[in-house]
């Protein structure tokens, strides 16, 4: 406890089970809250002494409180795109996809597009389209009826290889599509029984060719060039709705590592101005992969990035800029990755995968970033991306030390035991999410092999060796008791086996750690949140069940019962009651 002036005390809570993730883990019955900050942890009897009368005073009544939950790599831009845009809830009939787009015509101006989320998400997009009591994809054929005059688009899912994307008639004339429009490579177009496109589109690449309508979905140089984009009012739809979901969920605070498009981007300035941001944000700003291609248009967008988000960031206890975040090689959840020996890719051919920049241009542009005081996030999912992006950051230590900077790597699912010795000397730091497991594990287990498979994404190894590692989600699923849960289970969804080893079993109290205080040292906010000890921000969530004590597989029925920041609920379903 510190010393507060009696009766100065806004809140106290007491009467719970606190797990604070101190340096000793240690585990309190109460909290004490003056000016939005932590001033006392300790038992019942001792914080109850600092209420005075104008102290709330709210018994918990055995609950469990954690720190708020830090997400390191969350994507909660794209998270509110795809609640404000129609979705179809696990069909299992063609009727019923057609039903919400049925529904969408009947409230929608002739002629307005309908943008839909794909007919199914990760991990159930991988039982498609046999899941669907026709065994095929919906066409433009049995769009058509129920859609004459709005251009559908359904979109495909972002890391599923093929990704259907499906368009009706009106869609496809919109976009000047017909049987002899070339494609990409990676994409194929079907074609029906006529011989015309028959409105199902497959793409095999990442980032996908197809589009995604989201905060960085450009329609200039779009394959459907007709395809509208979200605009500024919808942006800031689709960000407040992730920063609600958030709320709800537990997340008190993100950093994006993976970087922010400019669309997202204003509308988190826009909540912010507002007053509406009630999700601390740390946001690099995305270096788009098309300036690998344009060297000069990279080197503007880096110095003008210098301008304002050099260092450890620009910003405030709320929102912050810090650095550019890069690609560096493609998913491993479609076979993609850049792995150090060949396997068998999502086409069926042995490969190693994708790199996107070649070593050179990437070495040349780390280090201009280095040159300009710019911090730098890069993802490299395979072991031989994993491999390159370090060495490049050595090199560029060698002539401006990055030691404290905080570099990250993120997804970063083969590492090797030098990556983490590497990681360690550069004080480099590693997000990443076990999500994966769940969402692709069939898939790793098919491209890359048992030993790979359960070797992947190895936490415990990389705490073992010292290293600085976050948890988050990428968005699939967000909800940190799914999520929290996956770390210890360690499940694929489609087989339904346990990828792991006894070396790669994390304690709660290492699990925890991970997903708050970890992720608030990925953003330089290690002193205002991550763990509830006094003096830093009152960012805390009260569950409905103790998930440092329950069995394990009852984790993810337990509910986020109040979501609390700097002592203000942002989420709350009745504990509080504030006005």
């Amino acid at each position: 406890m510190t010393s507060v002036p009696t009766g100065s005390v806004d809140l106290i809570l007491h009467r719970g089970v606190v797990h604070t993730v101190d340096g000793q883990d240690r585990i309190a019955e109460a909290i004490a809250v003056a000016g939005g900050r932590i001033v006392a942890v300790g038992d019942s009897a001792q914080v109850l002494q600092l209420a005075g009368p104008a102290t709330r005073v709210v018994d918990l009544e055995g609950r469990a409180v954690v720190p708020g939950f830090v997400d390191a790599h969350p994507h909660l831009d794209s998270v509110g795109a795809r609640l404000i845009k129609p979705a179809f809830e696990r069909p299992v009939a063609i009727g019923q996809v057609l039903d919400v787009i049925r529904d969408e015509v009947a409230r929608r101006a002739t002629g307005e597009w309908i943008v839909c989320n794909p007919i199914a998400e990760e991990p159930d997009a991988l039982r498609y389209p046999q899941q669907l009591r026709e065994g095929r994809w919906p066409t433009r054929n049995d769009l058509d009826p129920v859609s004459p005059d709005h251009p559908v688009y359904i979109e495909p899912p972002s890391l599923v290889a093929p990704g259907a994307a499906i368009l009706n008639t009106a869609a496809l004339r919109a976009a000047r599509i017909g049987r002899d429009t070339p494609m990409p490579d990676g994409v194929q177009m079907l074609l029906g029984s006529d011989g015309q496109p028959n409105g199902v589109f497959l793409d095999y690449n990442f980032p996908k060719r197809l589009p995604i309508v989201d905060g960085g979905y450009d329609p200039a140089a779009s394959l459907f060039p007709g395809l509208p984009g979200l605009d500024a009012a919808q942006l800031r739809r689709a960000v407040a709705a992730g920063v609600r979901a958030f709320n709800s969920a537990g997340v008190t605070a993100i950093y994006e590592g993976h970087g922010i498009p400019a669309g997202p981007q204003r509308a988190y300035l826009d909540l912010w101005h507002d007053g509406e941001l009630t999700v601390r944000t740390y946001f690099v700003i995305s270096y788009p992969v098309s300036c690998y291609r344009d060297l000069q248009r990279g080197e503007e967008l880096i110095r003008h990035t210098a301008r304002y988000a050099a260092g450890n960031g620009f910003g405030d206890p709320l929102l912050k800029f810090g650095g550019l975040g890069f690609s560096f090689d493609s998913a491993a959840a479609m076979g993609a990755c850049l792995m150090r020996e060949p396997y068998v890719g999502a086409q069926g051919k042995p490969w190693h995968g994708v790199q996107l920049p070649d070593d050179d241009t990437f070495r040349q542009i780390v280090l201009r970033c280095a040159q300009a005081g710019l911090r730098v996030q890069v993802q490299c999912s395979g072991g031989a991306a994993i491999d390159k992006v370090l060495a490049i950051y050595r090199d560029v230590d060698r002539q401006i030390p990055i030691r404290g900077k905080r570099w990250t790597i993120q997804h970063c699912q083969f590492p090797s035991a030098q990556n983490m010795a590497d990681c360690r000397e550069l004080g480099v730091v590693a997000t990443t999410t076990t999500n994966f497991l769940w969402l692709y594990g069939s898939v790793y287990l098919r491209s890359f092999g048992e030993a790979l498979a359960h070797d992947s994404i190895p936490f415990r190894r990389w705490m073992d060796a010292g290293v600085t590692v976050a948890q988050c989600t990428d968005g699939r699923p967000y909800e940190p008791m799914f999520a929290f849960w996956q770390m210890l289970a360690r499940k694929d969804s489609i087989t339904g086996r346990e990828l792991t080893t006894p070396a790669q079993q994390l304690t709660r109290a290492q699990a925890l750690r991970a997903y708050t205080l970890n992720g608030a040292i990925a953003a330089f906010w290690e002193r205002d949140i991550g763990s509830l000890e006094c003096g830093k921000q009152a960012d805390l969530v009260v569950l409905s069940d103790d998930i440092m004590r329950i069995d394990r597989d009852r984790i993810p029925e337990t509910r986020v019962l109040a979501t609390l920041l700097s002592g203000r609920p942002v989420h709350d379903q009745g504990i509080f009651r504030f006005t």
